[in-house]
């Protein structure tokens, strides 16, 4: 009988065991596809919002998103909008752009980039933007960075 109940108890640790090491993996597909329901989302902040428009180039795109500001009053992100140029490896080593941040027709800022030492100069052409000096991050709402091969450029606004 003792040994009946050791084997039967090592048995039980055993499965007890191998099930806490199976059940994540059956698990996981039924737990993604809850999260997914639930509708979650990255913050603005962080991705860089929608993409509002596309302005066609010569030989690259760029892809100017949609105004990110402030959702809380605790909130350290500063309002900003953000533009991406696609295919980075298409661009030229500096380039000159006036682009249309709002949506109006109308250009906004007057951006030069250097796409190898990674600089930005922006200066304002209206009402509403700031001017970007910058040579990489200095806070989330005014950068410039690599990623996934294309420039993207947080622009901040005022």
């Amino acid at each position: 009988m003792t040994k009946l109940k050791s084997i039967l108890g090592y048995s039980g640790a055993i499965l007890t065991v191998a099930l806490a090491l199976v059940t994540p993996f059956v698990l996981l597909g039924w737990f993604t596809q809850g999260i997914g329901a639930m509708g979650l989302r990255i913050h603005p902040s962080y991705s860089g919002g929608e993409v509002s428009h596309t302005i066609q180039r010569q030989g690259y795109r760029i892809l100017v998103y949609r105004r990110v500001g402030r959702t809380t009053p605790w909130q350290r992100v500063d309002p900003f909008v953000q533009a991406r140029w696609t295919p980075g490896t298409a661009l030229p080593a500096t380039l000159s752009d006036d682009l249309d941040l709002n949506g109006d027709g109308k250009p906004d800022v007057h951006i030069v980039l250097d796409t190898v030492r990674m600089v930005v100069d922006a200066a304002p052409l209206g009402a509403g933007w700031r001017p970007l000096h910058s040579r990489g991050v200095t806070s989330f709402s005014a950068l410039i960075a690599r990623v996934d091969g294309d420039i993207v450029v947080r622009l901040p606004v005022e």
